[in-house]
């Protein structure tokens, strides 16, 4: 009697865990040699999140022969899109074993990632959903992938954009871009102009105290980007209070072939402005830009404006045409013998306002003024190498 009973409770007991693992569960799998927890949730329309939930797994482990339990989860809950945003110290492998996914995996659901090993901070990662299905349908949102060379400048440029916007689309907190990056731009959809200078220009009126320097970083632009989209502006030092400033839209053809002096200069003593501080080493080599010498300093700036100076400064004195110290031009290179014994033995860029812009042995890179009681009785000659 005892018995029979026992087998009576045993086999209640075994139905109804059946019914009750029927009810909770819509299947089970016995897991095979080279299975995955990835591999198998997606088999079985589920996720390894929830897999691992379901059969109290604390780990990524299985072993062939292991009975798991699954959910099948409906269709809106598998077509749900999570997303995650770039941190600081991310990888994708970081943000895949975040979420339970295989790099692959997180890939398949990031067509637009090319290199896997370059994100970026505030970048949006697909983190679930279905891999999208390859279409070439025309997205409202095209994308521009950074190449060597490129700045934010020039392809909010080239797509009709600003750079703000720019920034903003692609939720970027900074100017800095690499090579490899996707970059989400304005679709170039509109019918085109058959005026190619034709392009939305925004402008700013100048205000007590502003510069072309202060004006252009408001608005991320270099100096020399400003300038060529402004080619009326003949000399940077001289804007007016209520001046109509150019800061988007494209330069000129003109303006891009053939920039004026004045910019040319600008350009010149903005590149070398950017090592304001170096040190002097006598003979640095011209491949360093944490030092200088003088005529290494002279010549990395020229550089900048396409023009290609000699390595010492008595032969760059040799090059450009000879002007007097009363006809000076920014840009100008101005040459001294501060050893008085008949020799050039240094060379500044004009800067303007009687000051230059050198490297020096005493402080290094930075502005001087020619005239002083130092610089002023060593001057020799001058000359002109910007046309």
């Amino acid at each position: 009697m005892n018995n029979s009973k026992n087998s009576f409770i045993l086999a209640g007991t075994i139905i109804g865990t059946l019914i009750a693992g029927t009810s909770a569960y819509a299947g089970s799998y016995q897991v095979k040699s080279g299975d995955t927890l990835d591999k198998i949730s997606k088999a079985n329309n589920t996720t390894v999140q929830q897999l691992k939930s379901q059969n109290h797994l604390t780990s990524n482990l299985i072993f062939p022969g292991q009975v798991l339990k699954f959910n099948t989860l409906n269709t809106k809950n598998i077509n749900k899109t999570e997303k995650y945003v770039v941190k600081l110290g991310d990888t994708l492998s970081k943000i895949a074993k975040r979420y339970n996914l295989s790099l692959s995996a997180l890939l398949k659901l990031n067509t637009n990632i090319s290199n896997s090993d370059r994100i970026y901070i505030g970048q949006s990662i697909r983190v679930s959903g279905q891999a999208p299905a390859s279409s070439s349908t025309a997205k409202t949102n095209a994308t521009y992938t950074v190449k060597s060379g490129d700045s934010l400048d020039k392809i909010a440029r080239v797509n009709n954009m600003t750079i703000q916007q720019l920034k903003s689309k692609n939720h970027l907190t900074s100017t800095l871009i690499f090579p490899g990056q996707v970059l989400k731009v304005n679709s170039l959809t509109s019918t085109p102009d058959n005026n190619n200078n034709k392009i939305t220009t925004d402008v700013y009126v100048v205000k007590l105290g502003d510069s072309l320097s202060t004006i252009a970083k408001r608005y991320n632009l270099s100096l020399s980007a400003l300038l060529k989209i402004n080619p009326n502006i003949s000399n940077s030092d001289r804007i007016r209070i209520g001046q109509t400033i150019r800061v988007s839209g494209k330069a000129s053809a003109s303006a891009i072939k053939n920039p004026s002096k004045a910019a040319k200069a600008d350009q010149v003593l903005a590149a070398g402005a950017k090592y304001m501080g170096a040190k002097y080493v006598y003979g640095a080599s011209t491949s360093r830009t944490d030092v200088f010498d003088c005529s290494s300093f002279t010549l990395r700036a020229f550089q900048s404006a396409g023009v290609s100076l000699p390595r010492n400064s008595v032969a760059q004195s040799h090059v450009g045409t000879a002007v007097s110290s009363k006809s000076l031009q920014k840009g100008d290179l101005v040459f001294f013998d501060t050893n008085n014994d008949g020799v050039i033995n240094h060379v500044g860029i004009y800067a303007g306002n009687g000051q230059m812009l050198n490297a020096s042995t005493s402080k290094g890179v930075s502005y001087a003024n020619i005239n002083n009681s130092y610089w002023g009785p060593s001057f020799v000659k001058a000359v002109r190498v910007l046309n």
